[in-house]
């Protein structure tokens, strides 16, 4: 075993030897003809050569291909020009790293107006050139590029750069919080790269998938993307794509508060890593992230040995896209070696690069870091401050994140819906025309009499279907709202039982100290985590009854607006069960949320009044109204369709009147 490796290495270096032996032959034989011709003649060599070592920063590839593009341009090859622009490009952006410089060769060609008429040329340097948007953090000029390739791409008739097309416009929606959207631009280009059995990138567009699912709280279905590519990834030792896998894994188990197998995939992620060729592109992101994770998991010896590894390049390591990535690691390091004051400075220029960014759950980590680094340094007032945005925007994320799920589902049934009606119309279609063929003249009325009866069973099954469809969707809505009340239920009790409580201690504490300010700050955050709990689960139901909370309701959008409220409502306690009390509050919160923001009225009139066999509340404002039919077929809200779909779950009959200038009526009918 002891020659084993000496006796790989010898025979590795033979073959790259021999390799870069035989590329340099080529190199010399194509120079010499460059040398030696001229025109365009001397224009096919240097395209050559430029093809010969296209991407490879040892041999000049920066230099050699604008020379190449100088002499396209003076020959008038505008084709070649135009495809070695797209080739530099792709060259700044994903070899080296430098797409500001990509960007400025984008302007620059475009300040030329060149006449083009190839469509596969154009949308190969619009793909590129939308990189160099996308990487610098351009996104809606990234998107717009992405889609103007896509046109050209499909003039061209290309399915394997309407796959790229498709892949990264997906990434730039994801980008934009585009969540839905986003998911399907990645199943078209699976689906384009399948056609032409591209498997490296039908592997990049189910790894997009799964980082998608990652964001999103899918943490199942993730791993299910990943473990079938990373399958394949280990059969075509496509060591870049391994790399990167193994790294996303790693962020989905620190995210479920798995460091072990955190560091564990981050070390996977970095072995496969030094196997690529392009190890300088991902492997700065490795290291910063190795540094972190040992130093929170307190594994100081290995963090300073990556910080070590990290600083022996600082050009590749530390700066542009990996900046912010480093000085995060400096920031967890200064905070393990207690020294907060620097931690602390370089925590506040992070938080502001992430806010100017538009990065919450960054914001919301570093916010949560800067905290425990105040509470270290003495000061609980900062520590407060930060801890509670920190609260803020988690919250808000799991919302938007909810918001996400629902859009996608939606998404999702509708396309389904769609492509199944497509199958089972050309399926009817297939089957008529197969009868119609196989008929003679003579068989003309009984042919006739059969595809009428085809049509009618298509009419009819087609009706059927629908049918069951609309109620398919409609339960699906349905449950959506249940489980959105079970989880806000959960939270609710969460941030009572648990952060409320703790809260409760420190803000005694905080009042034994004396200091006004921070019992102000105290009071405060306590009071608002309780109307964060409050909004999530209305438990003054169970304690007061559901008249009393309907009436406690009114009275607190009374308090806090300048509404003139008139109510008349009778005693319903004990008529309802659970749950069709929890959803009539929530249908009159809404309701009432709806007149402040939207009706623009002065005075609301409310009644709650029990008949024999039904309990009917009314809402009536004097408000602008609104073309109620155009509203309910056009609007992007989910408020409105939420109260329908309420109304169906208590088995209600729910009526709007709304009439521009005339104010707005919604009647909900509950039966006994």
């Amino acid at each position: 075993m002891k020659y084993t490796i000496p006796i790989f290495f010898l025979l590795f270096s033979i073959v790259v030897s021999a390799q870069n032996e035989d590329i340099s032959v080529k190199i010399d034989a194509l120079k010499e003809k460059i040398s030696q011709s001229t025109t365009s003649e001397r224009l096919n060599w240097l395209d050559s050569l430029s093809t010969l070592v296209q991407y490879k920063t040892e041999y000049q590839y920066d230099s050699l291909v604008t020379n190449t593009i100088t002499h396209a341009y003076l020959l008038d090859s505008l084709n070649i020009a135009i495809n070695r622009t797209a080739d530099l490009i792709y060259y700044k952006n994903n070899i080296i790293g430098k797409p500001t410089e990509g960007l400025e060769i984008l302007e620059k060609f475009g300040a030329k107006d060149v006449p083009l008429k190839d469509n596969y040329s154009l949308a190969r340097l619009y793909l590129n050139g939308a990189d160099s948007y996308f990487f610098t953090d351009r996104l809606e000029e990234a998107l717009d590029m992405y889609r103007t390739s896509k046109l050209f791409a499909v003039k061209a008739k290309n399915d394997r750069l309407l796959g790229f097309a498709n892949l990264y416009e997906g990434q730039t929606l994801e980008s934009l919080g585009n969540f839905a959207e986003a998911s399907q631009n990645y199943r078209k280009a699976y689906n384009y790269f399948s056609i032409v059995k591209d498997t490296f990138n039908i592997i990049s567009s189910k790894n997009s998938l799964s980082i998608l699912y990652s964001k999103n709280g899918f943490y199942g279905d993730a791993q299910k993307e990943r473990d079938e590519y990373i399958a394949l990834l280990q059969i075509t030792n496509n060591y870049d794509q391994l790399a990167t896998s193994y790294f996303n894994a790693s962020i989905d188990y620190f995210k479920l508060g798995m460091p072990e197998k955190q560091n564990d995939n981050l070390l996977k992620a970095l072995e496969f890593c030094e196997k690529s060729e392009r190890s300088n592109f991902i492997k700065p992101t490795i290291l910063n992230t190795l540094i972190i994770a040992n130093a929170q998991n307190n594994n100081l010896d290995a963090a300073e040995k990556y910080l070590k590894e990290v600083e022996s390049n600082l050009e590749q390591n530390t700066k542009g896209r990996n900046n912010n990535l480093y000085k995060e690691a400096l920031m967890h390091m200064a905070f393990k070696k207690e020294n907060y004051k620097e931690a602390l400075k370089i925590g506040k220029e992070l938080l502001d690069y992430k806010i100017k960014k538009r990065e919450p759950e960054d914001i919301e980590r570093v916010e949560k870091f800067i905290s425990e680094i105040y509470e270290n340094l003495g000061d609980s007032k900062n520590s407060l401050i930060h801890l509670k945005k920190h609260i803020q925007l988690k919250d808000s994320i799991k919302s938007v994140q909810k918001v996400n799920v629902l859009s996608y589902y939606q998404t999702l049934y509708e396309t389904e819906k769609r492509d199944s009606k497509i199958k089972e119309q050309r399926e009817n279609i297939n089957l008529l025309n197969a009868q119609n063929k196989s008929k003679t003249q003579w068989f003309i009325f009984t042919s006739t009499g059969l595809v009428s009866l085809f049509v009618f069973i298509f009419l009819v099954r087609s009706k059927n279907i629908a049918s069951k469809k609309r109620k398919l969707q409609e339960q699906f809505t349905q449950d959506l709202i249940k489980v959105k009340e079970n989880e806000s239920t959960r939270l609710a009790r969460e941030l009572h039982d648990s952060i409320g409580q703790k809260m409760m201690l420190l803000t005694k504490k905080v009042k034994s100290c004396g200091i006004q300010d921070m019992n102000e700050l105290a009071d405060s955050t306590l009071e608002e985590l309780r109307n964060i709990s409050k909004n999530l689960y209305p438990s003054i139901i169970e304690q007061v009854g559901i008249t009393s909370a309907i009436i406690g309701l009114i009275d607190e959008v009374d308090a806090h607006t300048s509404l003139f409220f008139t109510n008349d409502i009778d005693t319903i306690d004990g008529l309802l069960n659970k749950e069709t009390n929890l959803h009539v509050y929530r249908i009159l919160q809404e309701l009432l949320s709806n007149c402040v923001k939207h009706a623009k009225a002065t005075t609301i009139f409310v009644t709650l009044k029990k008949k024999e066999n039904s309990i009917t509340l009314t809402v009536i404002d004097n408000g602008k109204g609104f073309d109620f039919i155009k509203a309910k077929e056009t609007t992007k809200s989910l408020g409105m369709n939420t109260i329908f779909e309420r109304a169906k779950i208590i088995h209600s009959k729910l009526k709007i009147n709304a009439e521009f200038g005339k104010g707005t009526k919604v009647k909900l009918v509950i039966p006994l």
